[in-house]
C-alpha cells in the first residue's frame, strides 16, 4: 500500500486547520443520558488550547472529557481525530523525514502509522454519521482515505464535503484534496479541473500548486511542470522538498541540466536525512553518470 509520501504531507499539515466531527452512540430501548453541555464546552475550550501548543496527550484527554460530558459534542470528536492525525504525522517524519528507516524499523513504525490514521477516520465517520450535512467532517474522511491511499473513497467523501460548503472551512483545500484522489485514480482531466479551481479561488495555494505539477509531469508536459514547481520552490513557507525534486525531474527531461543541478542542491539543503533527499541524489547522480558517458568518445 502506497505510503505518506510524495504530496501526502501537505495533507497532513492541512490537518492544523480545526476540523468538526462528531458522534452519537443510543442503545436502542435505554433513554440518552443527560448532557452537561457548558461544563463539555468549557473541556472542548482547554483541549483545543492544549492542540494549539501541540499537547497531544492533554488534548485528547479533554476531548475525552468533554465526550463524557455530552456525547453530542461534535467539535470534541474534532479534536480527538485531529490528534490521531498529527501523530500519524509525528511517525511519517521519524520514518521518512528524520531518518528515512527501512527493514523491521520501518515495518513497526507503519503499523503505528496505520493505527493512528484508523482511529482518525473512525470519529470522522462517527461524524458523519451524526450530522450528514457536515461538510467538514466529510472532507476530514476524505483526507484520511487519501493518506490510507483509498483515492475512490476519498473522492466520494470530498464531493460529498463540497456539498455542504456550510459547514466546509476551506472549499479551495477540499478541491485540492479531490484532485489528489482523482490523480491518484488515473483521472488527470478531473484533477487538473479541480486543482485549477482551487487556485482560482485561492491563488498561490502551495498543495494546489504541487498538485497541479504533478498532474502536468504525468502528462510530460515539461514546461508547464517546471513552472508549478519552481512557484512553490520560491515560497519558503511551503517547505516542500518534493516540489524540488519534481523539479529537478523536469529539467532533467527538458535536458536543462543546470537547472536540474539547482533543484538538487535546493532539495538537499531543506532535510538532507529524508527518503526525498536520497532520492534526489539517486536520480541526479544516475544522470550524471548518463551524460558523461555520452559525451565520451569510443
Amino acid at each position: 500500500m502506497p505510503r505518506v509520501l510524495g504530496g501526502n504531507r501537505f495533507i497532513l499539515q492541512s490537518f492544523l486547520a480545526p476540523l468538526v466531527v462528531a458522534i452519537a452512540v443510543v442503545t436502542a430501548g435505554c433513554p440518552r443520558p443527560k448532557e452537561d453541555l457548558a461544563k463539555s464546552s468549557t473541556r472542548l475550550e482547554l483541549a483545543k488550547d492544549l492542540l494549539s501548543k501541540g499537547d497531544l496527550d492533554g488534548a485528547a484527554s479533554e476531548a475525552n472529557k468533554a465526550l463524557a460530558f455530552a456525547p453530542s459534542n461534535d467539535e470534541a470528536y474534532n479534536v480527538r481525530g485531529l490528534v490521531e492525525v498529527l501523530r500519524a504525522a509525528g511517525v511519517q517524519m521519524l520514518l521518512e523525514v528524520e531518518q528515512c528507516l527501512t527493514g523491521v524499523d520501518a515495518e513497526a513504525l507503519r503499523g503505528e502509522l496505520d493505527v493512528h490514521l484508523e482511529k482518525a477516520a473512525t470519529d470522522f465517520d462517527r461524524a458523519t454519521a451524526l450530522a450528514p450535512d457536515f461538510g467538514e467532517a466529510w472532507a476530514n474522511r476524505g483526507i484520511v482515505a487519501n493518506l490510507q491511499a483509498d483515492h475512490e473513497q476519498a473522492a466520494k467523501h470530498l464531493e460529498e464535503a463540497l456539498l455542504h460548503p456550510d459547514r466546509l472551512i476551506n472549499p479551495s483545500l477540499t478541491r485540492a484534496h479531490l484532485g489528489w484522489a482523482y490523480f491518484h485514480m488515473g483521472d488527470e482531466v478531473r484533477a487538473a479541473k479541480e486543482l485549477l479551481q482551487a487556485l482560482q479561488f485561492q491563488p498561490g495555494m502551495c498543495v494546489a500548486t504541487y498538485r497541479l505539477g504533478r498532474v502536468y509531469f504525468a502528462r510530460e508536459e515539461w514546461d508547464k511542470a517546471a513552472e508549478q514547481f519552481q512557484a512553490v520552490s520560491d515560497q519558503p513557507a511551503c517547505g516542500s522538498q518534493e516540489a524540488s525534486l519534481y523539479l529537478m525531474k523536469a529539467s532533467i527531461a527538458q535536458g536543462l541540466m543546470d537547472d536540474a543541478q539547482r533543484a538538487r542542491d535546493a532539495c538537499l539543503a531543506m532535510t538532507p536525512t529524508s527518503c526525498i533527499a536520497a532520492q534526489c541524489r539517486t536520480e541526479m547522480s544516475a544522470m550524471s553518470e548518463l551524460s558523461e558517458m555520452g559525451t565520451q568518445t569510443p
